[in-house]
């Protein structure tokens, strides 16, 4: 049925095995890949993606947030709907990646939200927006792994006026190398969150 599905889009989904850590491509029969073997605490506990992010996808998502072709962002919502969400247990608040203010009024939308809108609509979790970009930074594309990790450095925060779930899904559009996520989610770590874990619409091919 997935293949049926998988054809008729120039996208292509993400099928089993995957590290049941990080949700990156291994071989049949492991459970974990290499990175995530020796490592004892990540932020996030675990991290799924739905298509790969090839080149039909970059060109979609280009687009969506830099020509404002908002409508196109329907194609991906569509596509969710061909696959269960990965997580559904009860308890989890759905938190969208934050863009910063100035890049949210220039856009007139976050992506993530419109994600875990969709999302909320078919699994019935509740979205808190709470964390927050405090500051603009330069594309996380346009940068090395290193400067990455500095240019996210306390770039995010957690809204004091809003309750603390215990446990979140941390909801973005692409994942690439992580430094992202991983930003956030130490913010949710550090403020008292019990459970983190981590969905994206594509991830590249690459760890």
């Amino acid at each position: 049925m997935g293949h049926e599905r998988q054809c008729c889009t120039p996208f292509h989904f993400i099928e089993n095995p995957v590290c049941i850590v990080c949700g990156f491509k291994i071989e049949s029969g492991q459970d974990t890949c290499g990175k995530c073997f020796n490592v004892e605490f990540r932020p996030i506990e675990q991290i799924r993606s739905l298509l790969w992010y090839q080149e039909s996808a970059k060109a979609l998502i280009h687009m969506v947030k830099f020509q404002g072709r908002f409508e196109w962002f329907n194609v991906f919502l569509n596509i969710l709907n061909l696959r269960n969400f990965p997580f559904s247990e009860e308890g989890f608040h759905l938190v969208p990646v934050p863009v910063h203010r100035k890049k949210f009024l220039k856009r007139g939308f976050n992506q993530s939200e419109i994600l875990a809108e969709h999302i909320s609509d078919v699994i019935s979790l509740p979205i808190n927006t709470g964390l927050r970009k405090n500051r603009e930074t330069p594309p996380q594309s346009a940068l090395n792994q290193n400067d990455r990790k500095l240019n996210l450095l306390n770039a995010f925060e957690w809204d004091t006026k809003r309750a603390i779930p215990e446990k979140i899904i941390l909801i973005d559009d692409v994942y690439t190398t992580g430094e992202t996520l991983s930003a956030c989610a130490k913010v949710l770590r550090s403020v008292g969150v019990k459970r983190v874990l981590a969905w994206t619409l594509f991830r590249t091919p690459q760890i």
